[in-house]
């Protein structure tokens, strides 16, 4: 198995990750009392917000339920999008099978609106939705002395994921956009234009073509040639016989 394979099993896997991640929990909201009871939880996901597992008696866990985020649904639509095209772009349009790699700039740009996405999560998760909502980021444990309530906070497998697989499909998209644009380049070179272009403008060489042309044009020449002798011939012949005549 060569380098660039590896890379592409691991950009796969990591397209796995990522695209599991958006159905798993992002973060969890819990707490205890001193004797590690359980008696409030709230967990996040991209799609269903924020969700809770204790049954019966909830007044307590839905008084400590957290603000929803209100993550733009359409967001993740997106990113789902851009997963599914990004796979079908490896695994359908190979950059050492497909020659014609000016058909592949989309792709490449397409890979790094994935990768774009990616990083709106990692970042924008925990800056613009948990630190404002006072959800503390990447874990902590706070005691309620007062209480007897230990509230733990925590990052979720889904979130998670989103590093992991930032980490693992980041390389190739990387490998993907640089062979695309060194083509572009190269593909652009002053050189290679004016090689275009001659290329374009040169009509093809056929040879029986300009042979039948040229023996088109030796006969047209020698029967107009022909043809001027005897005109010629017939108008000294009507100037002798006038002068005979007087």
């Amino acid at each position: 198995m060569t380098v660039k394979t590896k890379f592409k099993v691991i950009y796969l896997i990591g397209l796995i990750l990522l695209f599991t991640s958006l159905f798993l929990e992002w973060y969890s909201f819990q707490a205890y009392t001193s004797d590690n009871k359980l008696i409030g939880f709230w967990s996040y996901n991209l799609f269903t917000e924020w969700s809770t597992m204790i049954s019966g008696d909830q007044h307590f866990n839905n008084k400590i339920k957290p603000n929803n985020l209100s993550i733009p649904i359409e967001i993740s639509i997106l990113f789902i999008f851009s997963i599914i095209a990004s796979g079908y772009s490896v695994l359908f349009k190979d950059l050492e099978q497909n020659v014609e790699l000016d058909k592949l700039y989309p792709y490449a740009y397409l890979n790094f609106l994935l990768i774009s996405l990616n990083l709106y999560y990692i970042f924008a998760f925990p800056i613009f939705y948990l630190l404002p909502n006072k959800l503390y980021f990447p874990f902590l444990l706070v005691k309620d002395r007062e209480m007897g309530v230990n509230y733990y906070y925590s990052i979720g497998p889904g979130y998670v994921l989103q590093i992991i697989g930032f980490i693992m499909i980041f390389p190739y998209i990387l490998f993907y956009y640089s062979t695309i644009n060194s083509f572009k380049s190269e593909h652009q070179s002053p050189k290679n234009v004016i090689q275009r272009y001659i290329q374009q403008v040169q009509e093809p060489l056929d040879l029986d073509s300009l042979i039948a042309k040229e023996e088109l044009k030796l006969k047209f020449n020698d029967r107009t040639d022909n043809e001027s002798e005897d005109y010629s011939y017939i108008k000294r012949s009507n100037s002798n016989k006038k002068r005979r005549s007087r």
